[in-house]
């Protein structure tokens, strides 16, 4: 599979016998497209996921744009020499990528190819290490607020081209000053980085020394945001910081408003260091601990203020482990963002996953304890249209009925109470026809808030004749502080979604994690209830409807990037290839684009991983169909390999492999691809 690294590297032109000994093949050498095609060696250190290969090919016609010159008509020796000449006092800056070729080889390429001229005391030996640069111009705080975010591991910024997997933390950093001086910060044990960029954490207090003149000629200042050093150069560093300025002491004070801290970082006021893999079973539970006993020696009080979103999934996480689920921590970021940017949600499975107990486990961690903050209204089979669910006007008797679901009280608590969230659950919603009894909703959830998001009990002639309108008005506005969202079991005795549903709704489907770790979470839990650290609090206050406002990204600009929504738009055409009744319409490439927006800061859901999740929750839900109709899209199963050939969906992932890997979205062709060749047909 394609994968592509958003980091520079830097490299050199290989030598002849490098490569010869490495690969067995031609240092340069003309390829069958008559291009001049070379290996460069990298010499500066790679992200931590990229494999341990040292050898990349780039072309000369990348070369061009820096002056290079390509004579087609020479010898080829000359050609080749010409190449050698240009490149001798230049480093190669590039971006790798992998491509897998049709016979399963992979080809490590250079891509985006800059220059740089080598410094005079360059050897071939070097390593170089890149360092992220921080600066008033680029990012846009000054230097006191700069250190006081450092101190209070705030995020102080974003650096592009730089690694920021979660194992790749920068040791060192650079503050840039407006005379084009340079001050080193360190040494740094871990980072968080997200919307803000970098929020970096430290074991041993953080440090402070000016960066020395003479390391200048060394180094490589690449633009604006990244500085390589040499080896010698990060050891003379080191040892410096190691009795450098301690910066614990004396910590300037800066109100938020002078530091110019977005909400979204007010939002998340400290970060704490991400698990550093996503087999949550076996390290999310010891990391909830290490993270429960920073919280304990904080010097501060959690106030509201600073009830960040990033502790709000500390709680959430941690009240589906105390309760006994055992969910995968990206489904847990999914179903957040989901909830604070979609109109409805609907979390799908087979019975038994543990899909309501997830619901409740939220309203916990949000602390909704008021009954009409969190209402769970059961689907009844027999419900034909809202007046099931919403109730009536009986006009023989000249009052109102509500129905017995609760809905209306719940609505009537979120309009008085306008400070306080409501979460609203349709348990087993699909037992009935959602379209039917939900109907009303699903045209009124896509008006924004105000006039027209209203929900018709009965008509306004009425108003004046029912004896209880003073209690039950023709109409109640739909707040911004209610969130919907059901759940569904997809077996023989339900029904399934339409479109008008499926258009309005992020579709989630959980994980189930292997049954063994349920044999680690009762011990887990065994041990932490005779150490007493579950429950750490018998009560939590709760988060206003404000304070959740706050997390949220309400922009109605699209910020989809161009090959994000040229992908949209691919897949689009392709379905309406198929029928001209299904696509990605611009109401889902919206939600799409807000589900995006909304993406908390953490790396526990990347957002390349998002961009798969969105195609699988908001796309394929409404590929269904028989096989004539869809064979093409989706492609031959292939029972004795368990994959999928021909497949024009396929092809366009592969064609935008650097927006994201599609993990989920390719096993999700696999299993429609499989139900068209056993069924005929998938759902």
């Amino acid at each position: 599979m394609n994968k592509s690294w958003n980091s520079d590297l830097v490299g050199i032109l290989a030598d002849e016998d490098y490569v010869l000994n490495t690969i067995d093949k031609q240092a340069i050498y003309i390829n069958s497209q008559n291009v001049i095609q070379f290996f460069v060696k990298i010499i500066s250190e790679e992200p931590e996921s990229f494999p341990n290969v040292k050898l990349v090919t780039c072309y000369a016609t990348d070369l061009e744009r820096w002056g290079f010159e390509d004579n087609y008509n020479d010898l080829q020796h000359f050609r080749i020499r010409a190449l050698q000449d240009f490149l001798q006092d230049n480093l190669v800056v590039f971006k790798p990528i992998r491509k897998v070729l049709f016979d399963h080889t992979e080809v490590f390429v250079g891509r985006e190819i800059r220059l740089i001229p080598k410094a005079e005391s360059f050897q071939d030996d070097v390593s170089l290490i890149p360092l992220p640069i921080f600066s008033e111009d680029e990012h846009g705080s000054s230097y006191s607020e700069f250190v006081y975010r450092l101190q209070n591991r705030k995020y102080i910024g974003r650096v592009d081209n730089i690694s920021n997997e979660p194992n790749d933390t920068p040791k060192y950093i650079l503050w840039k000053n407006n005379n084009e001086e340079y001050r080193v910060f360190g040494e740094f044990s871990g980072h968080h980085y997200a919307h803000g960029g970098f929020a970096l954490s430290v074991h041993e207090p953080l440090k402070s020394i000016a960066f020395k003149d003479e390391w200048i000629d060394d180094c490589y200042d690449y633009g604006e945001s990244i500085m390589f050093i040499t080896f010698d150069i990060l050891s003379a560093i080191s040892e410096l910081v190691a009795v450098g300025e301690d910066l614990d002491e004396d910590v300037p004070e800066i109100k938020p408003d002078e530091a110019h801290i977005a909400s979204q970082e007010v939002a998340a006021a400290i970060a704490v260091e991400p698990p550093k893999s996503k087999d949550t079973v076996k390290e999310a539970i010891p990391q909830q601990q290490t993270q429960e006993q920073e919280r304990k020696t904080e010097p501060m009080p959690l106030t509201e203020v600073e009830i960040s979103e990033e502790r709000l999934m500390d709680e959430f996480t941690h009240i589906t482990r105390e309760q006994g689920l055992l969910y995968d921590q990206a489904d847990l970021y999914n179903f957040h963002t989901a909830m604070k940017s979609s109109n409805l949600v609907i979390l799908a499975g087979m019975s038994g996953t543990g899909k309501s107990k997830l619901v409740q486990a939220y309203a916990k961690a949000l602390g909704l304890f008021d009954s009409h903050q969190m209402t769970f209204i059961p689907v009844r089979p027999a419900w034909t249209d809202d007046a099931d669910l919403i109730g009536y006007a009986d006009t023989l008797h000249m009052v109102y009925r509500p129905g017995d679901s609760g809905l209306i009280n719940t609505l009537m608590s979120a309009k008085e109470n306008k400070k306080k969230l409501h979460i609203i659950c349709f348990d087993e919603m699909n037992l009935a026809r959602v379209e039917h009894y939900f109907s009303q909703f699903l045209s009124v959830l896509e008006n924004e808030s105000g006039p027209r998001r209203v929900l018709r009990l009965y008509n306004e002639d009425l108003e004046n004749r029912l004896y209880n309108s003073a209690q039950y008005p023709p109409i109640i506005p739909i707040g911004e502080n209610v969130i919907f969202v059901g759940t569904v079991n997809l077996d023989e005795s339900t029904y399934h979604f339409s479109d008008k549903v499926l258009d309005r709704a992020n579709v989630i489907s959980l994980n189930v994690l292997p049954f063994k770790n349920l044999r680690l979470l009762s011990e887990e839990m065994k041990n932490a209830a005779e150490e007493k650290r579950w429950p750490l609090k018998k009560e939590k206050e709760s988060i206003t409807f404000e304070m959740y406002e706050s997390f949220r990204n309400n922009d109605r600009e699209i910020q989809l990037s161009n090959n994000e929504l040229e992908l949209l738009w691919e897949i689009h055409q392709e379905l309406q290839s198929v029928n001209k009744n299904i696509g990605a319409g611009p109401r889902i490439v919206r939600q799409i684009d807000m589900y995006l927006k909304n993406l908390p800061n953490s790396e526990i859901l990347s957002r390349q991983d998002a961009v798969d999740l969105q195609i699988v929750q908001r796309i394929m839900t409404k590929v269904r169909g028989p096989e004539e109709q869809l064979k093409k899209f989706l492609g031959t199963y292939d029972s004795i390999n368990g994959t999928v050939i021909d497949s024009s969906l396929a092809d366009i992932l592969d064609k935008f492999h650097e927006v994201s890997e599609f993990y989920n979205t390719r096993n999700m062709i696999i299993h429609k691809a499989k139900e068209l060749k056993i069924n005929g047909y998938t759902l």
